[in-house]
């Protein structure tokens, strides 16, 4: 299966969405290599890779997923894949959290400071229950960076923000955070 592509879908979220797609490209022959999907106020989202067997055009993939859908309700964008050589950065993944009161220009601001440090967002997410928000990401710090400097200019960046502010090691926010984790941790 070398025939591979990367697909982005965006509806109102309901039930069966997901089984939509996969039925329209499985039926087209092609495995799922990867997928990451989500609902954001009310939205669905999601973006996979599949492979296929055989050439099929862009527009008959994305025909594959309208037809499982009524009119326009659905959004859907396809690309060939492109291996990547490696990751944009090279470094160890970290969890970043903050939380607090939500305002114009949290994402702004964290977002330009990480930029200029080279730090790449690999992954995040944000709720906000009232007046309170929280963000978890997951980001790349590059091996060149020293930790407790950056741990410190994040909080002085985002300081006219009044957030509660952790960045940790994957590692440590895992066996601080999941209890499976302690489970094992426990058991040795």
């Amino acid at each position: 299966m070398d025939h591979r592509y990367v697909l982005s879908v965006l509806i109102a979220d309901r039930i069966g969405i997901l089984s939509a797609i996969t039925a329209g490209v499985t039926d087209l022959g092609a495995n799922i290599e990867g997928i990451s999907q989500t609902v954001v106020q009310g939205y669905f989202t999601v973006i996979m890779t599949v492979a296929l067997p055989r050439a099929v055009g862009e527009d008959d993939i994305r025909h594959a997923i309208l037809s499982r859908f009524c009119g326009d309700e659905a959004a859907v964008l396809v690309r060939p894949y492109i291996p990547r050589a490696r990751r944009p950065v090279e470094g160890d993944r970290y969890i970043l959290t903050m939380s607090g009161k939500d305002q114009p220009g949290i994402l702004k601001t964290l977002t330009g400071y990480l930029t200029e440090k080279k730090i790449n967002v690999e992954d995040l997410f944000f709720r906000i229950v009232g007046e309170q928000v929280t963000h978890i990401g997951e980001v790349t710090v590059p091996v060149r960076l020293d930790l407790k400097q950056v741990q410190d200019e994040l909080r002085a960046v985002m300081a006219a923000f009044a957030l509660v502010i952790s960045l940790q090691h994957e590692n440590l926010f895992r066996a601080t955070n999941e209890v499976d984790s302690i489970r094992r941790l426990l058991k040795t």
